[in-house]
């Protein structure tokens, strides 16, 4: 699938250099569009991605079926002019031919133009140098659907994540007292003699004389213990909420556990299958206002609905940030960025979102990463931009560490939190090293932490 990907990003080099328009969107506007320079244009089947052909040096559509696949021009992230440099005579007007193509494709769907958020581009393809190898080349529109979430499905999960966080209640909690004892091992003089004669000391014979310092003396080991600590012992505040809709989370009982660094920055995937961590997250701020006092908060979603085609690794986008100590304020950009995207493709762009925190806010001393352990790091060759620790609060692992957020603690000299354990000193681990992760054994092979066999 990346590999498709790749190869279709032929048609969006140097993407993003060109400015979306303002209003409501007229020919003589899209004919001052400058090109952009491609090689050739691959028709590739992929989802979201739609051609509407026409023949070389033509503005007659031979194949409009693919205008069925548009559920409404509202889902229309952007749409692609796409023809062919080469000119079969000198005295050839490629801009007057650009101008009936997209004449007609305003009579076949009209409300393309008329919805002003749809980014319009223009690819001239530049390798073919022979007629032939021209009219063998793609002509026409591409159009390229927003890669959004259902809304109902979307709504549901963050109706679901309210309901949790509305039942969130604490309590005075009595905390028993737990002592740590220092045990000693102090050696006594019994006051008894032992004999030299080895058979007499297995009879158990003592003596109450050393004759003339003949005799050893015979000692006892006697233990000593004396307090260590003292924890406990005290009311303390605990939280509860309803899990009932959740299974196999950690996560919030670890975060309200762990002492955290007062320039932390917080940036969690709120894609897919994350609204149960997110839930946990927002529940951690809720009963940690001291760490809700730090202010920088960050959530991403992997490009904002935009099409997998198109996304460019450094800027996907997709990153909302709240730069707030209000509770509703964070809670309000978290459930936004939900709304906006759920990822799309299956790998996510962590790195771009860290990198993004720490130029809001240079001054972090750590970034604390909410991460899936199902989803790869697309841009994990960003990770050498990183100068911060970065810790990994990774959700969802069983049996299988996914060895890019091991390599995201590891260089970056972060800590690794999963199936509420903590890891630390990643540096050190070694192929072979066994590691405990919540009472069970997972060893260091190929990169990444694999449960053994019991």
């Amino acid at each position: 699938m990346l590999r498709i990907a790749a190869i279709l990003l032929l048609i969006t080099e140097f993407f993003f250099q060109q400015p979306l328009l303002g209003q409501t969107v007229s020919i003589d506007k899209l004919m001052k569009i400058k090109p952009i320079g491609i090689a050739t244009q691959k028709v590739v089947s992929y989802p979201g991605v739609i051609y509407l052909p026409m023949p070389f040096s033509s503005a007659v559509f031979s194949d409009l079926s693919g205008l069925n696949d548009i559920p409404s021009p509202d889902k229309i992230h952007s749409i692609l002019l796409v023809y062919t440099r080469f000119r079969e005579v000198d005295t050839f007007n490629q801009p007057i031919l650009n101008r009936s193509r997209y004449q007609a494709l305003k009579a076949a769907y009209p409300q393309a133009f008329q919805d002003t958020g749809i980014q319009w581009k223009v690819l001239e393809q530049r390798q073919a140098t022979l007629k032939e190898d021209a009219m063998k080349c793609f002509h026409g529109f591409v159009v390229l659907l927003k890669n959004e979430p259902p809304k109902v499905l979307i709504e549901k999960e963050i109706t679901i994540m309210k309901t949790v966080i509305d039942s969130y209640h604490d309590s005075q909690v009595w905390i028993p007292e737990k002592i740590d004892w220092k045990v000693k091992r102090i050696k006594e003089e019994t006051g008894f003699y032992l004999p030299n004669n080895p058979k007499k000391r297995k009879q158990g014979i003592k003596y109450s004389n050393s004759f003339i310092g003949m005799r050893e003396k015979e000692y006892k080991v006697r233990k000593d213990s004396t307090i260590r600590k003292k924890t406990g012992g005290y009311y303390a505040r605990e939280g509860f909420f309803d899990t009932t809709v959740f299974k196999n989370v950690h996560e919030y009982n670890f975060l309200i556990s762990r002492r955290w660094s007062k320039k932390m920055a917080v940036v969690a995937d709120v894609t897919g299958s994350m609204s149960p961590y997110s839930t946990q997250v927002m529940l951690w701020l809720k009963f940690r206002p001291e760490v809700l006092n730090q202010g920088r908060f960050v959530f991403f979603n992997d490009g904002d609905a935009k099409p997998d085609m198109i996304k460019r690794i450094g800027s996907t986008g997709g990153i909302h940030m709240a730069n707030s100590t209000v509770y509703d304020s964070v809670y309000i950009t978290m459930a936004n960025a939900m709304r906006a995207g759920t990822g799309g493709d299956i790998p996510e762009n962590n790195i771009e979102a860290v990198l993004e925190t720490l130029k809001k806010w240079p001054d972090t001393d750590t970034v604390l990463l909410v991460a899936d352990n199902e989803a790869a790091v697309k841009d994990i060759s960003l990770l050498n931009k990183v100068k911060k620790p970065v810790s990994v609060m990774l959700c969802g692992a069983s049996s299988v560490v996914h060895k890019d957020y091991i390599d995201i603690a590891k260089t970056t000299g972060g800590r690794l939190f999963v199936l509420n354990t903590e890891l630390g000193e990643l540096q050190k681990m070694q192929v072979g090293t066994v590691v405990n992760i919540s009472g069970k054994k997972y060893e260091y092979r190929s990169g990444q932490l694999v449960r053994k066999k019991s």
